[in-house]
């Protein structure tokens, strides 16, 4: 059931796991977030509004940059997001830490799931917050087509406790951890659908709208809720003993 009409989120976790970890961060008007694969910008304006936290936004498409940018305008807090367009695997914030960390929309897949997890503890302020959402196989047995239409061949989804030891071995300790609901992919999906009525853009592209129209069709004729899950998990960076 489509819960929030108004998702621009380009993943089933939306404005509400952005809020939680903010809260379980204790995020104010003097924190400082990065958003890791800003995407549209959603969830860093959604911080930007709720907490006037500074934050930092980072994306390596420049379409993405543009229209994230936009959206701060619109919602009056451009003034509190520093938007960069850059490949995160670039940057270098060891010097410059963060009391929250964001990486959603499975960023954590596409730059390397290991890597991106120790860059984000690595940029962490002492006792700081990392919280990610990724998909996870739930089971040994998935669909061949299943598997396929999310390029398990190129990805190698992690499960919840391949995720768990990583997160250990990066000296992260998980504060809370969860499946998204239906709902998450039902919102996802129709900010998916209005997308690709787009004329101009990343969606406006022939293979780019076969291949999404192809997603959820089998993400909903196959029931791949049944095999496939986002997971959502806030973790604290570990004191040093």
């Amino acid at each position: 059931m489509v819960t929030d009409l108004n998702s621009n989120y380009s993943s089933p976790a939306g404005r509400e796991f952005t809020l939680a970890a903010a809260r379980f961060s204790g995020v104010n008007p003097s924190s400082k977030v990065l958003d890791l694969g800003c995407g549209y910008g959603d969830a860093s304006c959604n911080l930007a509004s709720e907490f006037r936290c500074k934050v930092t936004a980072v994306d390596i498409s420049s379409e993405n940059i543009a229209y994230a940018r936009q959206t701060a305008v619109d919602r009056n807090v451009s003034h509190l997001i520093n938007f960069v367009n850059a490949d995160l695997l670039t940057l270098d914030y060891k010097e410059t830490p963060f009391e929250l960390i964001l990486a959603e929309g499975g960023i954590l897949s596409f730059i390397s799931r290991r890597k991106g997890v120790e860059l984000a503890a690595s940029w962490l302020g002492r006792a700081g917050w990392f919280a990610f959402s990724d998909l996870v196989l739930l089971t040994e047995k998935v669909p061949d087509e299943i598997l396929s239409i999310f390029e398990h061949d190129l990805y190698q989804y992690e499960n919840e406790q391949s995720y768990r030891n990583m997160l250990d071995e990066s000296g992260l300790d998980i504060q809370f951890m969860s499946l998204v609901p239906p709902s998450g992919w039902d919102n996802y999906y129709a900010h998916m659908a209005r997308r690709l009525e787009d004329s101009s853009g990343f969606f406006a592209d022939k293979n780019i709208k076969l291949a999404f129209h192809r997603e959820i069709d089998v993400f909903y004729r196959l029931e791949a809720y049944r095999y496939i899950g986002y997971l959502f998990c806030i973790t604290r960076k570990k004191a040093k003993v």
